[in-house]
């Protein structure tokens, strides 16, 4: 295998560091649409590279290569992929697969959670349901049928009449857009690849900013938005809602409310297009180095190739 099996991991890491600056600098609904796009992408291509890198270690195991009726002598002569780089792929394979096998069962349970909460809410789908709690609580409990946005007296009283508006119509984006669900797969992306750690937050903050950048348009007036949005989180109390509910006033406060009082962000091409480089790297990285692993399995299983005992350990 040449150097380009190694270049989807290159990559992710560069888009695991680059992820909270993407959230800031891009327009919040490209950007959070932009990384949830690149995110399983990137998961995918270093699943499928660390599987190609285990693979060198398998196909020299006797019993898989006369199966397959591969050289392993070719192969190993062929192959330039160390045996303890192979070994390490195949352990964090395991590693990775166990990881997102959790995730999707934690994340199974959380929508349980929250479906079983809206299905106990009077309201229509999607509408409101005030809550007599004199704690400031507001979020957005998304479900099949629309969900609910689920607001205390406590928040209410908080609020002017104006400020309540931009409440309303900041959870009623999460649920329009479907918010969750770009959370879900970057939480899936990040546990099947470490090298995205960042990024969950980064989709998180960049989703609550498409909310602000909608509400506040709404209202027609940014200062307004920003205003509600401070209020709500001086009056705020830890969190108590769902695991998976998406709350108005419990995340990057400051800089949200900053972003507010600036103009609307731009769209930035060079990013953009850097971006898009990034993601056209890692396709070609992948594509090429399942070709060479082609190329070699059928150097191996040629006629004039014939098996003979690894000088690896297997």
């Amino acid at each position: 295998m040449r150097i380009e099996v190694y270049l989807p991991l290159l990559t992710s890491i560069v888009l695991g560091l680059a992820a909270p600056r993407l959230s800031r600098w891009l327009p919040p609904a490209t950007a959070t649409r932009a990384l949830v796009a690149a995110a399983p992408l990137s998961a995918v291509s270093t699943a499928y590279v660390l599987a190609l890198l285990a693979w060198t270690l398998v196909v020299q195991i006797p019993m898989v290569a006369g199966l397959g009726r591969w050289s392993i002598h070719v192969w190993d002569s062929a192959d330039p992929v160390p045996y303890p780089v192979a070994l390490a792929a195949a352990l964090a394979l395991a590693f990775t697969a166990l990881r997102v096998a959790r995730t999707v069962i934690g994340h199974h349970r959380a929508m349980a959670e929250v479906r079983h909460v809206a299905e106990e809410l009077d309201g229509e789908p999607g509408g409101l349901v005030v809550v007599d709690d004199v704690s400031p609580k507001a979020f957005a409990i998304p479900s099949k049928r629309g969900g609910r946005v689920v607001v205390s007296t406590g928040m209410l009283n908080a609020l002017t009449p104006a400020e309540q508006r931009v409440l309303l119509a900041h959870e009623r984006t999460h649920l329009t857009h479907r918010h969750h669900l770009y959370r879900a797969l970057a939480d899936a992306a990040a546990c099947a690849n470490p090298f995205l750690a960042r990024l969950p937050r980064a989709v998180r903050y960049a989703s609550e900013r498409w909310a602000d950048e909608e509400a506040a348009t709404a209202v027609g007036d940014r200062a307004l938005a920003a205003r509600a949005l401070a209020r709500a989180a001086l009056a705020s109390v830890p969190r108590t809602a769902p695991a998976a509910a998406m709350g108005y006033h419990l995340a990057d406060v400051p800089a949200r409310v900053q972003a507010l009082l600036r103009p609307r962000q731009s769209h930035r091409p060079v990013v953009i297009a850097l971006f898009a480089g990034l993601i056209a790297l890692t396709l070609w990285a992948s594509f090429n180095a399942g070709h060479d692993t082609e190329s070699l399995l059928e150097l191996a299983g040629s006629p004039t190739a014939a098996p003979c005992a690894s000088h690896r350990p297997a």
